[in-house]
């Protein structure tokens, strides 16, 4: 097949895909505004402004569970209308190595946001200003459990699964590393904050990057499913940055101070140089460990060849 005429295929199908995506988000998203005009008391003339949904609890919840839902349809409809027969793979098999990825994954998340915390805090590019410790907090942060977990497993069967498979397939790893990390980006380009100053859509891209080498190095979409949920969890919940430009409940009570660069601003700690370096160091640390295990795999040649 033409070189051409397969890009314009594939950029077809994923945009395609993410029409599809779309329109079930919609659609999934009419019974949130019913039990929001219902919970409201509005009738016919209620005035619904979009700041008044963006500040309401129940619209950020049901709009998240909205997203998931489009987006984890969207994927096996484009799989199985076009792709199941190529002989490439989504990746999101259940076995007991999933579970072993997932856990590796959740773990790695983990690590890198402590010390991205660790690394502001001694900068002295935030502070915590208190703790909460009233139930309400924890009611949220136990509600944030399932919503970002929904949040990785639709963005990585998107992404990772869809996409970068889509362009694996046809082009390779490295166009596939690319290409999938440059969707991710442009997933988030809207949120708050995300042209606040140069460094969050470049750290959103280098995170695509990050979490499509874990795809890579394991074969499957459950080890950057769990880097992705707890990176964003401990990031929002435990930490009390915004995730991605948007503000969660937390303990701690932080204030960003000096420079965006450094603080991440109002799009949280995913727009600081600091989280830059420790993602740089970590995409490097797990792909020269794929190099290496793939060197000890290679058959020794024999002598005098």
């Amino acid at each position: 097949m033409d070189q051409t005429k397969a890009i314009l295929i594939a950029v077809g199908k994923i945009i395609l895909a993410f029409l599809f995506a779309f329109i079930l988000t919609l659609v999934a998203m009419i019974p949130v505004v019913i039990v929001i005009a219902i919970m409201s008391g509005g009738g016919a003339g209620t005035d619904f402004t979009l700041d008044m949904l963006l500040s309401d609890p129940t619209f950020t919840y049901g709009s998240m569970i909205a997203q998931a839902a489009g987006f984890l349809a969207a994927v096996p409809i484009m799989y199985g209308l076009f792709e199941r027969r190529k002989g490439w793979t989504i990746g999101w098999r259940m076995n007991r190595a999933a579970f072993a990825d997932l856990a590796r994954g959740m773990g790695i998340g983990v690590v890198l946001m402590a010390a991205i915390f660790v690394l502001m805090l001694a900068a002295g590019v935030i502070r915590i200003d208190s703790i909460r410790t009233d139930a309400a907090v924890w009611a949220d942060m136990a509600a944030y459990l399932l919503l970002f977990a929904l949040v990785a497993l639709n963005e990585e069967l998107f992404s990772r699964g869809y996409v970068q498979g889509l362009i694996g397939y046809r082009f390779g790893t490295g166009a596939a590393i690319i290409c999938s990390s440059l969707f991710f980006s442009l997933l988030h380009a809207f949120n708050p904050g995300a042209l606040e100053q140069p460094v969050p859509l470049l750290n959103i891209f280098i995170a695509g990057v990050l979490l499509a080498v874990c795809r890579e190095v394991s074969g499957t979409l459950w080890l950057p499913i769990g880097l992705h949920f707890t990176w964003n969890y401990v990031q929002g919940n435990v930490f009390g940055f915004e995730v991605s430009g948007t503000k969660v409940v937390s303990p701690l009570q932080i204030t960003a101070e000096g420079s965006p660069l450094w603080s991440g601003g109002s799009f949280g700690a995913e727009g600081s140089l600091i989280a830059t370096a420790v993602m740089l160091a970590a995409i490097w640390y797990i792909w020269s460990k794929r190099k290496r295990r793939l060197q000890e795999q290679e058959p020794c040649s024999p002598q005098g060849e």
